[in-house]
């Protein structure tokens, strides 16, 4: 008996904690991105796509690659109105992105040196185009 009134007790006292009038038990989100993936390219025909597009519905935002085909992406393409604004790479393949580019001319030759399998996916620098017929 001693047992039930006490776990009466702890119950009444969580429900006076937490279930109060006025009080919201909702946390408020973040509004919802308005990126999407619009468009995925399987460069090595695995099966696996190693590119992901995407986009704002009138360009392309930014562009995520795998290009040493582990399944996680290593190249980070970010645009701007439809224009390279920057890049990044994880070199080491660590999950770390350590090198950055604001220069297109520089990523560009980066990526054709590093890989260049990509760079006629990854190397626009105006990215404005339909992205329904990309």
């Amino acid at each position: 008996m001693r047992n039930i009134s006490a776990i009466l007790v702890l119950l009444s006292v969580f429900f006076l904690l937490n279930i109060r009038p006025g009080y919201s038990q909702t946390v408020p989100s973040a509004p919802a991105s308005k990126e999407t993936a619009v468009k995925t390219v399987d460069v090595n025909k695995d099966g696996t796509p190693d590119i992901t597009y995407y986009g704002d519905g009138k360009h392309i935002t930014r562009i995520e690659a795998d290009t040493n085909y582990d399944g996680k992406p290593d190249v980070v393409v970010h645009n701007k109105d439809g224009k390279f604004a920057s890049a990044e790479a994880d070199t080491d393949y660590n999950g770390t992105m350590e090198t950055k580019f604001s220069d297109v001319a520089a990523f560009n030759k980066w990526l054709n040196a590093n890989s260049p399998d990509f760079n006629d996916k990854l190397d626009k620098t105006d990215w404005q185009f339909d992205l329904f017929k990309f």
